[in-house]
Order: C-alpha cells, then structure tokens, then sequence
C-alpha cells in the first residue's frame, strides 16, 4: 500500500459528501472528486501499469488530502528501476495535471468550477486498470465536484505532494482485507468523524481478539492497518543500564516515532520509562497512539488533561481489559504487554455496528 498526501494537506482531490447511517442508500458516505481528483484517477492512475506492466493497481482510495494505492508487484521491474521510480513518474503526472488545469483556467479567464457534476467511477476506492483476479471489485459512485486552485503565477510551479511517501508491503496473513478494507470504509470514517463524534469518547463494552475492554477515545485507531507494539525492558539485558540511556534505545525510539508519522498505530501500556518516554512524545506530536493500562473506566472515567485532549483531538485512545492479573503488578505489567501484542495481531474487533450507527447516536444524544 502506498499513501501519497498533498502538500499542506489541502482538500484539492474533493469533498466527503453523504451521511454516516447512510450506508446502502442514495446518501452513503463518498468522494465528490474535483477536477483534478477526476483527472488523477482517469490519466495518471492507469499510466502506472501502462508504463511498468509489472506494476498493477489493485486499489485506489481517494481522499480530499491524500490517495491510497494498492499496487501488487507482479514480476521483477527492469534493471535500474524501483518502486521509488514509479511513484516519482505518478507524483510528477498528477503535479502536470494540476498545473495544466491551472494553466486552462487562466486561459479561459475563468475560475474551475466548483458546482459543475463530473461522472465518478468510485466512492471509496475508484476504478483502475484491470487488475489480477484477487483484486476486489470497486462499487461506483456518485457525480463529483470541489474546488480546484487558483492559476499559479507564470514560471511559479509548487509540486502537488508533500515530499516522501508512505509504503508498506502486506506480508502478513489477513493483513491485506485489512488493508482493503481500511481503504473502503475512509470516507465513512470521515463523515463519523465529523458527526459522531461523542461515539469517540468512551466505550464500556468493546471485543477485540476475544477479550472486553472499556475504551475511551478514538475508537478507529483499532481499524487502522498497521500497529506496532511499543515495549521495552526498565534495563538494557547486555550493559545492565537503564535502557532509555542506551544508543539503542535512543535510535528505536526516534524510528517508532518516524513509522508513526507515516500512519503506524503505537501500542502500548507505558509502563518501563522507554515505553513511557515514547507514549508522551508521541502524545505531543500528536502521533497515533493506543494506550493500555490497569485502572478501569468506568462511566465517568476521563484521562489527565493532555490525554484527554489527544482523545478529543482523535490521536489517541485508551484500553482498560475488564479482566487482568491483579495478584501482583509484575502479573498485571506483564500480562497488559501480552494484552499489546494481541492488539497488534488482531484481525477482528467488534466496536460498534455500522449498521446501528442511528441507534448508537441517539443513545448519545441522551
């Protein structure tokens, strides 16, 4: 899966339009793709196999600030070429896209349109090129339309993404319908996200991997793709020194938090100062972050003041197991850092039923 976000995290690709309880109806959750989305997903999306035929898309998710692309890798590319080659080739098309609608518009003497409706062939993942077998098949979607910028100034010529891209090759079992998933259900993400969002705050009652945990937060971290536990010794087992004064430590560190940035959840209890050292530079950068621990949440449970404005602000949430080993903290300790890597591997996890999304928010509402 590679991710590629727009420079700025401008909203240049489209709008989310539709409603969260509007699943199977006229108003489910979907890009309204501008014209610049529509291009980048009718020109540039199918140059990639069509000049790497080893390269095929299965997948494409369009968001307004970021595109998602799932491209299987069918055989060896050319002697010379990687995978960074051809993203750079899609990054540079997509930013000649944009300068030439610019270019149209100050032609014309006209600003692009923002109403004007645009037949799209997705919602949450567009069509593509026609793909090996195992691809899933996409559902269509509705007419699109969003702003697209202003003409730049002549010889002025901004590229359209941010430097960099995110990639991450699906090497474990069930991680692909993860990723499928994730890729499908973004748009509905977004509108909950912007609806719902009082469902994002506390959860009594939530399965994941066979066990219950209260939860307060944001939920959606747990559909997140990539998680990656965060566990470390209060003592380095070569030197005997506390780790978190160790180069190594120093260097896992800053790599948990780079993989952060590019989209990994990090999970974790907190409990050795290493651990604990990462949980509050991650909550100050506002890096996603499931925190575990032993103290239960009850109904009226809220966190200290950062942690409950990570929770509000969507960067993290918090996970009380209702059953833990309390003979001892070394038990518990121990135990909620099994409970971690659980979470990690998790394929399943029962947090509330899209389809009971107008029920759970009148509950709410309450």
């Amino acid at each position: 899966m590679i991710t590629m976000v727009i420079d700025g995290r401008k909203s240049l690709f489209g709008t989310i339009v539709g409603h969260a309880n509007g699943q199977g109806t006229n108003n489910e959750p979907h890009i309204l793709l501008s014209d610049l989305g529509q291009r980048v997903l009718d020109n540039e999306v199918p140059k990639i196999h069509q000049i790497y035929p080893e390269v095929e898309v299965w997948r494409v998710a369009m968001m307004p600030d970021h595109i998602h692309l799932l491209l299987w890798v069918s055989q060896t590319l050319p002697k010379g070429k990687h995978l960074g080659m051809v993203i750079r080739g899609f990054k540079t098309g997509c930013s000649r896209a944009w300068w030439q609608l610019q270019d149209e518009a100050a032609l014309s003497g006209k600003t692009p349109s923002t109403t004007a409706a645009v037949p799209l062939a997705a919602p949450s993942a567009a069509a593509v090129p026609k793909a090996s077998p195992s691809a899933a098949a996409v559902p269509k979607a509705a007419p699109s339309a969003a702003a697209v910028p202003k003409a730049s100034p002549l010889g002025n010529r901004p590229v359209l993404y941010e430097s960099g891209y995110h990639d991450r090759i699906i090497n474990k079992p069930g991680m692909l319908e993860n990723i499928k998933r994730y890729m499908q259900e973004n748009p509905l993400r977004a509108c909950i996200r912007r609806e719902c969002s009082r469902l994002m705050e506390r959860q009594l009652h939530l399965w994941i991997g066979g066990r219950e945990y209260a939860a307060f937060g944001n939920l959606f971290l747990l559909k997140y793709p990539i998680k990656k536990q965060v566990f470390f010794h209060r003592k380095d087992p070569k030197t005997g020194q506390p780790t978190e004064q160790t180069n190594d430590y120093l260097n896992e560190h800053d790599r948990l938090l780079r993989i952060a940035e590019e989209g990994t959840v990090l999970v974790t209890p907190g409990i050795s100062k290493g651990e604990a050292i990462v949980v509050e530079d991650a909550i100050k950068a506002h890096l996603p972050l499931i925190l575990l621990q032993k103290e239960p949440i009850g109904e009226y449970w809220k966190p200290a003041k950062s942690r409950f404005y990570a929770c509000a602000a969507g960067h993290l949430l918090i996970l009380s197991p209702w059953v833990i080993d309390s003979s001892s903290d070394y038990a518990s300790f121990h135990q909620l850092n099994d409970y971690a890597r659980e979470i990690c591997e998790a394929t399943e996890m029962r947090i509330i039923g899209y389809q009971n999304l107008t029920r759970a928010i009148k509950r709410n509402e309450r």
